[in-house]
């Protein structure tokens, strides 16, 4: 019997900084959950678009200050899925010696964590990919972990440059054919694609 996963009733698990410290999140028959991480610029938006992903509001605490989270935040959904908010990278008022950590936390999630099926790399569709954005998309790669891109904020440009900005950002990363999304959490643009895309890449689960 397949699971059927709604991405819905999430629950809270943990926070950590380090492998020692991350939890093993198991279904009700003891078998360890599939994983999808969530990453992403500290200003790209991402806890308004896990809230409406998961359709509880404030689960995810949102915040004025960019960057201001530097945890890594377990989660699991409907008991059938874990869920990994990985902290924001990117934001030059975050401290350096914060910002220096987020590389090898990120590395060590990634390296340590074989539960790990998919990840969802969100990107402003207003921006460009720089050196950090294609750093991460190169570590993923490298370890074969499936991806797909979240562009955020559509809402903020017209029809036209959403279709040339896509292109543009897709080109950049060097992954024209990249599984991608466009996501807006005040149109409530995105959801039933970015779910169904989710649910394709989960199927061998």
């Amino acid at each position: 019997m397949k699971t059927k996963h709604t991405f819905k009733n999430p629950k809270f698990i943990t926070s950590a900084t380090k492998s020692a410290d991350y939890p093993t999140m198991r279904n009700a028959s003891g078998e360890i959950l599939p994983e999808i991480a969530v990453a992403g610029r500290s200003n790209v938006g991402k806890s308004s678009l896990l809230n409406h992903l998961f359709q509880r509001h404030g689960l995810v605490k949102t915040s004025s200050v960019p960057g201001k989270t530097q945890l890594i935040n377990f989660f699991t959904l409907d008991d059938t899925l874990a869920c990994v908010d990985l902290p924001g990278y990117g934001y030059a008022q975050v401290p350096i010696a914060t910002r220096k950590k987020w590389g090898p936390m990120i590395e060590e999630y990634l390296d340590k964590r074989p539960s790990l099926k998919l990840i969802l790399f969100l990107f402003d569709i207003r921006r460009m990919p720089n050196d950090e954005d294609r750093q991460f998309m190169e570590w993923v790669a490298r370890r074969h972990i499936a991806l797909i891109l979240v562009l955020t904020k559509v809402d903020k440009v017209t029809n036209n440059e959403k279709n040339i900005n896509t292109s543009k950002i897709l080109t950049a990363f060097n992954c024209e054919n990249l599984y991608h999304v466009q996501y807006s959490t005040t149109k409530n643009v995105g959801r039933k694609e970015l779910v169904t895309m989710l649910l394709d890449a989960l199927k061998e689960e």
